[in-house]
């Protein structure tokens, strides 16, 4: 009874998700334009009509998806019953602080507003008005202490900016706030071995999937395990030293990620050394593995906490491959590729 009000919520949301019929049809799509009017008779229509309607401009599509994820995201602390809502509250930072990071990136690169907003999500304290403001600050460092102010995330954004003041590189800055992000979040993964272990597995696998992605990273920039040490996050269910010995272990990407038995990456392995060298091909089947525990915790019939935190990876996922699909040809995936990567719920 504690969860039955918020899991009636989230099964109604959940009810909303793009069924394994309608993601099938996008991926047949012949181009952006269908899948827009596919997205129309879906829970996308307002997001895409605000940005345009039928008539959106490719460029407007991220934004209409990431207005779509930052709604349900928020809905998703309110339902939360009172005694979890700080639990969920937690947890949402991920979503709050990805804007930081990618404004972070953007400075370094000396890329402006205009061609970072389609990432953006018009979201919690830091949104798109506070983004397009903290954007004018002449340095990274300004841009940090100006996103410090007031900020729950005070503590984390102050390890980030003494990170980026030792190196002077934005990739440090960003990796401090993911590594420091689940550093606080430890205390709430260890509450949710209590009260529910798979949910506690979920947020782990989230962050194997980072730090893989950190290894992959990495071993193409033929760095050595002590450059990227620091950046390792922990609680995960890969140990620091099982990700040290994978590493120091392997020539290459194909045979590091082939020592990583907690995942299936034989598929993108098999692509990646086809030629198709998309590191994004291992992120994909990452998420697939995490796509399927939040599915199974979706269709538990115990209601718990691990329905609420299930829906939200299960729409940042359907997200994620909306976005992939839109973009295939951006990042040079086939139809056919694209069919075998992605997966998609049971109706």
């Amino acid at each position: 009874m504690h969860f039955g009000y918020s899991s009636a919520r989230v099964k109604a949301m959940e009810s909303r998700l793009i069924s394994k019929k309608t993601m099938q049809e996008i991926i047949n799509a012949k181009d952006a334009s269908s899948i827009i009017a596919i997205l129309f008779k879906e829970d996308y229509k307002n997001d895409l009509e605000e940005f345009g309607g039928l008539e959106i401009k490719e460029e407007m599509i991220d934004f209409a998806l990431s207005k779509n994820l930052a709604k349900n995201v928020a809905k998703l602390v309110q339902i939360s019953p009172t005694t979890e809502r700080k639990l969920m509250r937690a947890i949402e930072g991920k979503w709050d602080l990805y804007n930081v990071k990618i404004v972070i990136e953007a400075k370094d690169r000396g890329a402006s507003y205009e061609s970072i907003a389609r990432y953006l999500m018009d979201y919690g304290i830091y949104n798109l008005a506070f983004v397009r403001e903290v954007m004018r600050e002449d340095s990274i460092e300004g841009i940090i202490g100006k996103c410090m102010i007031n900020s729950p995330y005070s503590g984390i954004l102050r390890e980030a900016l003494d990170s980026y003041k030792k190196s002077r590189n934005a990739i440090d800055a960003v990796a401090t706030i993911d590594r420091q992000y689940y550093k606080a979040l430890g205390s709430v993964i260890t509450g949710l071995r209590v009260m529910a272990m798979n949910s506690a597995r979920t947020l782990k696998m989230d962050i194997d999937m980072k730090n893989i992605m950190l290894l992959i990273k990495a071993k193409r920039a033929d760095m050595k395990f002590g450059d990227i040490s620091g950046n390792i996050i922990g609680n995960g269910n890969i140990s620091s030293h099982e990700l040290e010995q994978v590493y120091n272990g392997s020539k290459d990407i194909p045979s590091m990620v082939s020592q990583i038995k907690q995942y299936d990456l034989k598929e993108a392995t098999d692509m990646f050394t086809k030629g198709r060298n998309q590191l994004l091909l291992f992120e994909i089947s990452m998420r697939n593995a995490l796509f399927k525990m939040s599915s199974r915790l979706l269709n538990h019939r115990i209601l718990t906490f691990g329905t609420i935190l299930a829906y939200a990876y299960m729409k940042e996922i359907e997200v994620f491959t909306l976005r992939i699909l839109i973009n295939s040809k951006i990042y040079g995936l086939s139809r056919e590729e694209v069919q075998r990567l992605i997966i998609w719920k049971s109706e």
